[in-house]
C-alpha cells in the first residue's frame, strides 16, 4: 500500500495509494456486508483494470520518550505549513521560522518547499535577521531560477540588504532586477524606486536623480496603457525628486561679504522652490502617506530658511561684547524682514493637517506636523522672548531635522506564491520588512 522507511528519528511514510488498492480495501472493510460473501473474502480486481496512483502529502511518525514512557507522534506537512503560516499572519515571527525550517528539513523536497523558503524568507525579516532571511530568497532564488518566486525572491533579498544599510548591494541587486525581462510595470517602478533610494542613502544625489527620473519618463511611457496596482512606489519617487533639491538646500550656506551673501540667498530661494514644486507634485499624485509627507517638508523648508537667517554670519561690525546693543537691534529687525517665512510654514502645516483630517489620516507625518505647527504658534507670538544667535557660531552649518519614519508599503509581494499551498488570505499576507528602504 504505501512505502515505510526506519531511520534514528522514527518512522517516514509517503503515502502514495491506487484506485486498486482502494478497492481492496474497500472490499475488506464492507466485505462482510455484501451478500455472497463470507466475512474473510476479499473483493477481486478484474484483471486488467486501469491502475490510477494518488499522491498524497508525506506523514511523519516519531518515536517520543517522555516521563510517562515512550508514545508515537504523528504530523504531516500540511499540519506544519498551516501551523507556522497561522504563526506568520499574527507575526509569531520566531514560531514562524521554526515551523518553516522544521519542514524545510523534515520534508526536504515537496509541493511546499518554494513556499516555506519565501515565507521563512519572511519570518526572518520579522525578527530583522536580515541575514538569515537573504540566505531563504538565495535558495529559492537558485533553486527556482526563472520563475515569478524567484523574482519576488530578488525583490525581498534587495529590500533585506537595505534594512542592513548595505546600500551599495542593494543599489546593484536592483540594477540587475531591471534587467530582467518578466517585469510588470508595478515591478519597474519599484525597482527604480528602490534603487534610487539606495543611491540617495549613499548621498549619491545626480545619480539618484536619474534613476528617479527614469522611473518617473518609464510611468508616463505606459500611463495610457497600463494601470499600476499601487501609487506607493511612484509617490516613493516623487517625493525623493523633491528630497533631492531639499538636500542641496540644506547644504547651501549663507556667506559674507554682502554680494557673497545675496547670491547664496538667490540660490537658496531656487532650491527652496524647486523642492516645493516637486514635493506638490507629489500631493497632486494622491497618495495619502506622501502626501503628508510632502506637506511637511514644505512647511519645514520656511523654517529651514528662517534658521539659515538667524545661523547667518554677521559683518564684523556687529561682533564682540562692547556691540551687543546693536546686534540686539540687527536681529530684531531682522525678525521683522524674515517673519514672512515662518507665517508661510504655519499656513502649509495647518494644510497639511486639515487635508489629514479630511482623508481620515493618521500617521508619523501628522503628528509631527501639529508639533511644528504649535512651536511655530509660539515663534509667531508678539510676547515669545527670543534666544539671539551666539556672534561665535554665526555661520556654522544649521542642523537638519532628523527625518521621520517613512510611509509603511502596501502589501505586495505574498507569502505563498499564488499556485502553492498557502495558510493565509492573500489579503493578510505579510509584506517583508515595514521599514523597507526609507
Amino acid at each position: 500500500m504505501g512505502v515505510v522507511s526506519y531511520d534514528q528519528v522514527g518512522i517516514g511514510m509517503k503515502r502514495y495509494l491506487s484506485v486498486v488498492a482502494l478497492a481492496g480495501l474497500a472490499g475488506l472493510t464492507l466485505g462482510g456486508a455484501c451478500a455472497g460473501k463470507g466475512k474473510n473474502e476479499v473483493a477481486v480486481v478484474p484483471p486488467g483494470t486501469p491502475v490510477e496512483q494518488i499522491e498524497m502529502d508525506p506523514i511523519k511518525i516519531t518515536a517520543v520518550r517522555g516521563p510517562d514512557g515512550t508514545h508515537l507522534e504523528t504530523y504531516d506537512i500540511t499540519e506544519l505549513f498551516e501551523q507556522a503560516g497561522a504563526a506568520l499572519s499574527a507575526k509569531r515571527y520566531d514560531e514562524a521560522a521554526r515551523g518553516y525550517d522544521r519542514l524545510l528539513k523534515e520534508f526536504p523536497d515537496t509541493r511546499f518547499t518554494k513556499a516555506a523558503l519565501y515565507n521563512g524568507g519572511l519570518a526572518y525579516q520579522g525578527k530583522k535577521d536580515w541575514q538569515t532571511a537573504i540566505a531563504h530568497f538565495q535558495r529559492l532564488e537558485s533553486e527556482y531560477r526563472g520563475t515569478s518566486d524567484a523574482k519576488d525572491a530578488l525583490f525581498q533579498m534587495g529590500a533585506s540588504y537595505a534594512e542592513m544599510g548595505n546600500w551599495p548591494t542593494s543599489a546593484t541587486m536592483f540594477a540587475e532586477i531591471l534587467e530582467r525581462k518578466d517585469l510588470t510595470a508595478d515591478d519597474k517602478i519599484e525597482a527604480f524606486a528602490r534603487r534610487g533610494f539606495a543611491q540617495f542613502e549613499l548621498k549619491d544625489l545626480d545619480t539618484a536623480e536619474r534613476t528617479f527620473q527614469s522611473a518617473i519618463y518609464y510611468f508616463h511611457s505606459i500611463e495610457h496603457d497600463e494601470r499600476l496596482e499601487t501609487d506607493f512606489y511612484l509617490g516613493l519617487v516623487k517625493y525623493h525628486l523633491g528630497q533631492i533639491p531639499h538636500e542641496r538646500f540644506r547644504a547651501t550656506p549663507l556667506r559674507l561679504p554682502v554680494k557673497q551673501m545675496a547670491v547664496d540667498m538667490e540660490d537658496k530661494a531656487r532650491l527652496l522652490l524647486a523642492a516645493q514644486r516637486l514635493y506638490i507634485d507629489t500631493i497632486k499624485l494622491g497618495n495619502p502617506q506622501w502626501a503628508s509627507a510632502s506637506g511637511y517638508q514644505i512647511g519645514s523648508l520656511y523654517e529651514e530658511f528662517y534658521d539659515a537667517f538667524i545661523h547667518a554670519p554677521i559683518p564684523a561690525e556687529l561682533q564682540g561684547d562692547g556691540n551687543q546693543e546693536k546686534r540686539e537691534v540687527y536681529y530684531e529687525e531682522l525678525r521683522k524682514r524674515i517673519r514672512i517665512l515662518l507665517e508661510k510654514s504655519l499656513r502649509t502645516h495647518e494644510q497639511n493637517l486639515l487635508m489629514l483630517e479630511r482623508l481620515g489620516v493618521q500617521n508619523e507625518w501628522r503628528d509631527k506636523s501639529k508639533l511644528s505647527f504649535a512651536k511655530l504658534q509660539r515663534l509667531l507670538d508678539p510676547s515669545y522672548k527670543f534666544e539671539f544667535a551666539d556672534p561665535a557660531a554665526a555661520g556654522t552649518e544649521t542642523p537638519s531635522p532628523p527625518p521621520p519614519p517613512a510611509p509603511t508599503p502596501p502589501a505586495g509581494r505574498s507569502g505563498a506564491p499564488a499556485d502553492e499551498p498557502s495558510a493565509r488570505d492573500p489579503k493578510e499576507r505579510p509584506v517583508g520588512p515595514e521599514r523597507q528602504i526609507l
